[in-house]
């Protein structure tokens, strides 16, 4: 936006916080050109320009290791799924930007996440199977993590 906006359908004259601070100064061109405004449109009201939120707002905002760990730690086989979550912030140290690699490692492995559980009828706790590391950093402690399920264990949709 300009310093300045002449709305004609709302009758009102715009003016950013900078111009405002500007025009309340006798000395400045700003004073100048709100007082040649004022003159020439008598009836429009001078409001000033507001900031404008975000039209939608980060759903994952605050997503910290902690709450990382602390999400990871309500599922059923969570001490198998701690051991490669470990293993993806081991390889997320080698990265450009360690913390958005391992948040798209858990993103992509609980995708659901933010959103209401759902819980077997029988009350116990969801089981998720991991996610693969990426193909390129496995090692060979990541690979020893990952186990299948074991037998008996009951499998929870998540939705």
């Amino acid at each position: 936006m300009r310093e300045y906006k002449i709305n004609f359908t709302t009758n009102t004259i715009t003016i950013s916080k900078s111009f405002a601070l500007a025009a309340s100064d006798p000395s400045k061109p700003e004073f100048e050109t709100l007082s040649k405004l004022q003159a020439a449109y008598p009836g429009m009201r001078i409001v000033h320009k507001t900031h404008r939120s975000p039209s939608k707002a980060n759903a994952n905002k605050g997503l910290t290791y902690e709450r990382m760990e602390g999400y990871i730690n309500l599922h059923e086989n969570a001490a198998e799924l701690l051991v490669t979550f470990e293993a993806v912030k081991k390889i997320a140290a080698q990265q450009k930007n360690p913390y958005l690699f391992t948040k798209g490692w858990f993103m992509q492995q609980f995708p659901d996440y933010g959103k209401l559980p759902d819980i077997s009828s029988n009350g116990k706790i969801l089981y998720v199977l991991p996610v693969e590391l990426p193909a390129a950093e496995k090692d060979d402690a990541a690979e020893s993590s990952r186990k299948a399920p074991a037998e008996g264990a009951e499998l929870a949709r998540v939705s």
